[in-house]
């Protein structure tokens, strides 16, 4: 028996093949299907909403934390500012002096500090902040070529600035006499000096400038200063300054709060495990460009170079995302939102501070490049999987009706088993019902036909051409088909077309049909077959 994946001819597939091919075609129908569903419901771009629900979530909670955490700060520096201006005034009132003529006193200056320590180590102490300062303006030696920029003041720096109410507070003394140092028992930290340095356009005379004859309350004074490193200091904050504004309306100095790189870091930085490098920044922003080298940051990921890129451009786009790219090729994706950090109708209301949480571009990309290909190698497996299931469906199903067809062609139809398949054993009960031997073995009886046919049939034969007539009465004599071919010198596909036609014309259906009119024709006549 052969194999039912064998050719069952010589030309054309086999029926496995055919089946194993309808298979294929339905499931790369079905699999196209599948992928235009999935485009057109936007499955590819889940990596970009995933993305975008990030951005979203974390933007929303790290620029709530900020406005909050600088709103508590602003609060707590002009309630700061207001003690430490009565405390300052009423020192010289004691002393007979107006506010004015602070500068000129500069032996003063130390008591005054001294007496306001105790305040700024409380503030600093109490809220979130990495360090406290005061700053007046005047300078202990106005006689010094330097004098001009240099202020007379107190910076207080916490060491711990993520934790609020330590038992034994970090706090070291960055500016301020040291006498004041010792006495209060506070380490001088290396980057200690006597003095602030000052310049024009700095913080500090920002702040001053800004509260020089305004009618303003001192609410809508302060000033949140960008990202900015004092003299001799490596690491750049920023300063919440609030104006000392006497009763009279002179500004004495500034005090305030930093808020240190590290500490906005350790406060403001995204959560993703996904998105590694993904970072926050908050930065002045002027139209559509963000100023990242005033900007502060939090994340994992090192922004050296994006403080160097100088403005973003910010784009939107379709999906949601926006692209924030700079002057030296760096590019980020990520969302935005504006911080509002300043009441209405303060002094520096119209300068405007955006929250942002960017990712690199290349990071992004790559992302939903991972995530597809994920995707896709599911989908190929799938489809590995159903080219698998075709094929072994298709030889199940097949292998009985190619192993019948087999028997067929062996002439073993009688062995043939049941194929389960209604056509296909209905064929073969049909052909097991015909005789195929060239000279059957009939008997007078063995067959009842009725008079009424076998009268068309004997009429019918007038019907026949000459050619078939011939062939016909070689039959009626008893000759095989292969010896009719030699006695009329004829193709066996010949003689087979004469039979079709004669099958046609007498209303008969096999040649076993045939050969017992032929006998009963001869019985009629009173002649015998010949063997």
């Amino acid at each position: 028996m052969l194999k039912s994946t064998h050719f069952l001819g010589k030309n054309g597939l086999s029926l496995q093949r055919h089946s194993f091919t309808f298979f294929i075609l339905f499931l790369s129908a079905v699999m196209l299907g599948l992928l235009l569903i999935l485009f057109s419901t936007g499955v590819f771009s889940v990596g970009f909403k995933e993305c975008h629900v990030f951005l979203r979530n974390e933007l929303k909670h790290i620029a709530g934390d900020v406005a909050r955490d600088f709103g508590v700060l602003s609060i707590e520096g002009v309630s700061l500012a207001s003690r430490l201006t009565e405390k300052i005034e009423s020192r010289l009132q004691a002393e007979g002096l107006s506010p004015s003529q602070l500068k000129k006193y500069p032996h003063l200056l130390e008591p005054i500090l001294s007496e306001s320590l105790e305040l700024l180590v409380t503030a600093l102490e109490k809220n979130k902040s990495s360090g406290v300062f005061l700053i007046l303006d005047a300078t202990v030696n106005p006689a010094l070529a330097t004098a001009e920029t240099s202020r007379a003041g107190l910076f207080l720096k916490n060491m711990e600035p993520n934790v609020i109410n330590l038992a034994f507070p970090a706090i070291r003394f960055l500016r301020g006499p040291a006498s004041i140092a010792r006495q209060k028992r506070l380490n001088l930290m290396p980057q200690w000096q006597m003095e602030f340095q000052v310049e024009p356009g700095d913080f500090f005379f920002t702040t001053i400038n800004a509260a020089t004859g305004s009618e303003l309350p001192l609410s809508r004074l302060y000033y949140l200063n960008p990202s900015y490193a004092l003299a001799d200091n490596y690491e750049k904050a920023m300063f919440l300054c609030v104006p000392l504004i006497t009763s009279d309306g002179f500004v004495v100095g500034v005090c305030g709060f930093e808020v240190s790189a590290m500490l906005f870091k350790l406060q403001n930085t995204p959560a993703s495990s996904t998105y590694t490098r993904a970072f926050a920044m908050l930065a002045p922003v002027r139209g559509n460009t963000l100023d990242a080298s005033k900007a502060m940051y939090a994340g994992d990921y090192s922004v050296i170079s994006l403080q160097n890129s100088g403005p973003l451009s910010i784009k939107a786009l379709e999906n949601g995302i926006s692209n924030y790219s700079g002057s030296n090729g760096a590019a980020y994706a990520g969302l935005h939102q504006k911080i509002s950090i300043y009441p209405k109708n303060a002094a520096f209301s119209r300068e405007e501070w955006v929250l942002a949480i960017l990712i690199p571009e290349q990071d992004l990309k790559a992302n939903i490049r991972e995530y597809n290909r994920r995707f896709l190698i599911l989908l190929f497996m799938l489809l590995i999987f159903s080219v698998g299931a075709a094929s072994l469906i298709s030889r199940r199903q097949m292998a009985p009706v190619v192993d019948a067809l087999q028997m067929v062609k062996k002439g073993q139809v009688s062995t043939c088993q049941k194929t389960n398949i209604q056509e296909i054993d209905d064929l073969i009960a049909f052909l097991a019902s015909q005789d195929t031997p060239d000279s059957p073995s009939l008997e007078t009886g063995e067959v009842t036909i009725n008079s009424a046919l076998f009268q068309n049939f004997v009429k019918n034969i007038e019907t026949l051409s000459p050619a078939e007539r011939s062939v016909f009465d070689l039959y009626m004599k008893g000759y095989t088909a292969q010896e009719i071919t030699e006695i009329l010198c004829l193709s066996i596909n010949t003689i087979k077309t004469h039979n079709k036609r004669i099958y046609a014309k007498l209303n008969v259906t096999s040649r076993k049909e045939l050969l017992l009119y032929v006998r009963l024709i001869q019985e009629q006549k009173g002649a015998a077959p010949q063997d």
